[in-house]
């Protein structure tokens, strides 16, 4: 798998218009991996912000990308930093991670956001067998909406999706199914900047 970093003129008018529009953004990285045609699992996550000059683009591919397309249309590209990695986890190994991620319920055919940190927590910690791992910190951040609209066939599709911000620290119990969540993410809306599990060493 392939992880790119992705720095963006924070002020740069190109930069705002990515960051109001979802789907635009969504259109943006996969510029990055045209060459392979549809189908090709790609998740990415708008970092949290730690300077107020740029805006930081986690992007996870199966495939390597090529960034050249999305630098000639957006000059608001400042910096690209992209490595391959082959995680290799190992029961009972302890990780720090993040994830955003679109926590919802469905009610009569219908998913609805959750809302409240304390059902947020209960979401994913639901899913820690799935999963394969166990929570032994976790912090949950109600992140509000996110939004988009989608242009086609003289129809615009209004995009809002609920997101939330986790973050704690883990532990291995089942590698094979954590290798799983690592590379295909985790809930819905992973299209639009959610289910993307990054892990560093705690």
């Amino acid at each position: 798998m392939y992880l790119s970093l992705l720095s963006l003129d924070r002020m740069h008018r190109g930069t705002m218009r990515l960051l109001s529009n979802v789907y635009l953004l969504h259109k943006g990285i996969m510029s990055g991996f045209a060459r392979y045609g549809d189908g090709l699992r790609v998740l990415f996550r708008v970092e949290p912000e730690i300077d107020d000059r740029i805006v930081r683009l986690l992007v996870q591919s199966e495939r390597s990308p090529n960034w050249e397309l999305f630098s000639e249309r957006r000059p608001c590209l400042v910096d690209v930093r992209v490595k391959e990695f082959s995680p290799v986890f190992r029961a009972g190994n302890s990780y720090r991670f993040r994830l955003r991620a679109n926590p919802v319920v469905k009610r009569n055919g219908k998913r609805y956001g959750l809302i409240r940190d304390e059902t947020l927590e209960e979401w994913l910690r639901k899913k820690e067998s799935a999963l394969g791992l166990r929570f032994r910190s976790l912090l949950a951040l109600d992140e509000g909406y996110v939004t988009g609209h989608k242009e086609g066939n003289g129809h615009s599709q209004r995009i809002n999706i609920k997101t939330a911000r986790f973050e704690g620290v883990v532990s291995v119990s089942e590698p094979r199914l954590l290798q799983k969540a690592l590379s295909g993410g985790i809930g819905p809306a992973k299209a639009f900047g959610c289910g993307l599990l990054s892990l560093g060493r705690a």
